[in-house]
């Protein structure tokens, strides 16, 4: 059976107009909307000066972010007991969380066309919720968004379906109506496993040929920008205002 994303692809091909009117966009957090990876890099950075241990550079930081902080820190903390390095990580972070966030290139003016088309929009991440939320509000995106869901919201994590299946249920709306927005295979893997079309940028952990290398996806994009040129010109996935 053919994806959503095949199925745009089939007709594009055949020179004809897709049907998919998707009135519900989801966004994925870190990476994709936001930069918060010197954040991340010093608490990392923190709990292994804690430890005692050799500091992990930013790029190493970096390329270990996807999945949730607790998957990041099995990565880079392999012998040690997570439940030890947890909370000495997230302390840290939430004392230093705001400090050099930044909103990525592009992405308000998609957001501001968006909302001009009544589109609904939510937060779709694997960062801890209450996070989640708090940066959004802190870089004052939050009335773009009707919900931003996060990990310890729910006992699930992307790329689970439940956890799809959660947020589509407190937005109210149908898979049929969505789309999804993110930068790594984990969202990719979201959307494959409910049938949703996900549309990648390689703005956050992966480059265009390292997200094409481990997706196989034909719908990635090098910045927001670019993205929205195709999003608002070939309806990839939005209702026509």
């Amino acid at each position: 059976m053919s994806t959503s994303s095949e199925r745009y692809l089939l007709a594009v091909l055949d020179n004809k107009t897709p049907t998919m009117r998707h009135n519900t966009l989801l966004f994925d957090l870190d990476g994709t909307l936001i930069d918060q990876f010197s954040a991340i890099h010093k608490s990392v950075n923190h709990v292994q000066n804690t430890l005692g241990i050799e500091t992990s550079s930013f790029e190493r930081v970096k390329a270990a972010v996807g999945g949730s902080i607790r998957l990041t820190l099995k990565r880079l903390f392999e012998d040690a007991d997570l439940e030890s390095t947890l909370p000495l990580f997230v302390e840290h972070f939430e004392s230093i969380m705001m400090d050099e966030v930044f909103i990525l290139p592009g992405v308000e003016a998609f957001l501001d066309k968006a909302k001009v088309r009544n589109l609904q929009m939510a937060v779709f991440t694997n960062k801890i919720g209450k996070h989640a939320r708090a940066t959004v509000e802190h870089l004052n995106l939050d009335h773009y968004f009707d919900l931003v869901l996060g990990a310890e919201d729910t006992p699930y994590r992307k790329p689970n379906p439940k956890f799809t299946h959660h947020l589509t249920a407190a937005l109210n709306t149908d898979l049929k109506d969505c789309c999804l927005i993110g930068d790594s295979p984990f969202d990719w893997q979201t959307g494959q496993a409910v049938d949703m079309p996900v549309y990648l940028l390689a703005t956050g952990t992966h480059s265009a040929d390292a997200l094409r290398a481990e997706t196989g996806s034909n719908q990635i994009y090098s910045n927001f920008t670019t993205f929205a040129e195709a999003y608002f010109s070939d309806n990839l996935c939005h209702h026509e205002a």
